[in-house]
């Protein structure tokens, strides 16, 4: 078999040729082929701009209305507390690197939160319910999260559980809304202290108006963050398309000698 490559390139092994079993169709089918996936990537990444720039719009839509739910409705005239009063706070538990799973399996089902989202995956909860989580550590301490159902969360995160008479969904929004992050110490390694946030003034106006403005803004929330809603979908529908074209385009019946 002659694998020699055109130009100052060594020639490839039979071996290889052997195990990788590269396709090599006609040229003239190489070259429909090609045209028809540049076609699509072309066509998907137009899409994917107008799609992410539609959806940063939604997101500053969604600050706007969250700020301005905040600022005007609320925030001027109810009663205030410090958040060590009415939001439970503490840290998680460390977890060993063996501890982790990088996906999700039978032996290890738990989602594991450390400061900025979720790390991986665990055999074992350290909680379970509906809780509001803050990052730490790091560069980006002081993003909220929501962990519902049973999870594990790291010493980089911090779990609040509210008081009753404080839906978890509106504490939610309010510490998105704090930008926690200013409060972080100005160092190598950033950090938000638990007893530097339980200082801080919390609003809570009564229970049913609370209901009433976390309902709109999960609304635009969804519209922005879930993936099974609006924009997100969209982009995510895009990149399957092209994936199942490029895999059935790509996909060859191998000849018998």
């Amino acid at each position: 078999m002659n694998n020699q490559v055109p130009g100052n390139y060594p020639s490839i092994p039979d071996s290889l040729v052997r195990v990788f079993r590269i396709p090599v169709p006609p040229l003239e089918v190489q070259r429909e082929i090609v045209r028809v996936l540049d076609t699509f990537t072309e066509l998907e990444a137009e899409l994917e701009a107008e799609l992410e720039a539609e959806l940063e719009a939604r997101r500053r839509q969604y600050d706007h209305y969250r700020d301005a739910l905040l600022d005007r409705e609320c925030l001027q005239s109810c009663e205030w507390a410090p958040m060590g009063t009415v939001l439970g706070m503490r840290a998680g538990r460390s977890v060993k690197p063996t501890e982790l799973s990088p996906e999700e399996d039978s032996a290890h089902p738990i989602p594991c939160f450390g400061g900025n989202g979720i790390r991986g995956y665990v055999s074992q909860p350290s909680h379970d319910g509906d809780h509001v989580l803050i990052g730490r550590q790091g560069a980006l301490c002081g993003n909220v999260k929501r962990a519902k159902g049973r999870f594990y969360a790291t010493e980089h995160a911090v779990v609040v559980t509210p008081r009753p008479d404080i839906d978890v969904r509106w504490a939610f929004h309010v510490l998105d809304y704090m930008n926690l992050n200013q409060f972080a110490t100005k160092s190598a390694q950033p950090g938000l202290a638990v007893r530097t946030l339980e200082r801080l003034p919390f609003p809570i106006p009564p229970l049913a108006e609370q209901e009433r403005i976390v309902t709109i803004l999960d609304g635009f929330d969804a519209l922005v963050n879930d993936l099974s809603v609006g924009l997100p979908a969209e982009l995510a529908a895009r990149r399957q398309q092209y994936e199942y074209y490029r895999d059935r385009l790509l996909t060859f019946e191998e000849m018998v000698a």
